[in-house]
């Protein structure tokens, strides 16, 4: 117990110092979970959109595929993209194993059914009267789209705070698509687990700490965000 209490001090005072690698290594983790989390975005909503708004067996099988991927383990992702990136493999030409770049495609992977999910979920709670009014008003195409968002914000804020949790603390394929290469692309969770390895308890516990806030303060606006409403329901 007084080991447990002098490392978590001494992690304290490497947060409350700044030190240098401590936030290196957090704003690696940032800047990879941020840019998975926009690229998801920006395919993942307007995929759910159009789903929703189909019908038929298409429909309903990449509506089974969407559901079915947001349960897809982290290392799997990491070993397939990791055969694909590889130099005996075929997309080995472009030379991003191990690269902040891998560990983007394979967080997007992850947070990509999480975000569609969440969006489709949301628009096709939506009553009827919603989809109608918009054709009545002559809405088509992004401006229908952009209205029928807003009216579900809430959840659809949700589903993309649940899917930056989601990425920003997976440890599986951050660690075997990035390599954990010191200064490049270590994350919280690659040097956490590194760290711990090695002894170095202090640095563990320290990231440990900041992972932890991120999250639940991640969490915290998800549970704030699914109390909003269109401003016409407040």
């Amino acid at each position: 117990m007084a080991h447990l209490l002098h490392e978590t001090l001494r992690a304290l005072l490497l947060i409350v110092t700044g030190n240098g690698e401590v936030w290196f290594v957090t704003a690696v983790t940032l800047q990879v979970s941020l840019a998975a989390l926009c690229l998801a975005s920006l395919a993942g909503i307007p995929l759910a959109f159009g789903v929703a708004q189909s019908a038929g067996r298409v429909a309903n099988v990449i509506t089974w595929w969407l559901h079915t991927l947001v349960a897809l383990p982290t290392v799997v992702v990491g070993l397939g993209l990791y055969y694909l990136l590889s130099a005996s493999g075929p997309f080995g030409w472009m030379h991003s194993l191990y690269t902040r770049g891998a560990m983007i495609g394979g967080q997007f992977i992850l947070a990509l059914p999480i975000v569609a999910v969440a969006t489709l979920t949301a628009i096709r709670s939506l009553r009827p009267e919603a989809a109608e009014t918009s054709y009545t008003l002559g809405l088509r195409g992004l401006i229908r789209m952009r209205a029928l968002l807003g009216e579900v914000r809430p959840a659809v804020v949700s589903g993309l705070m649940i899917a930056f949790a989601r990425v920003f603390t997976e440890l599986g394929a951050a660690i075997i698509l990035g390599g954990n290469i010191r200064g490049r692309t270590r994350t919280l969770t690659t040097v956490i687990a590194l760290e711990h390895t090695k002894g170095n308890d202090a640095n563990a516990i320290a990231l440990g700490i900041i992972l932890m806030v991120l999250a639940l303060a991640v969490n915290g606006a998800a549970q704030s965000a699914s109390r909003w409403g269109p401003v016409g329901n407040r």
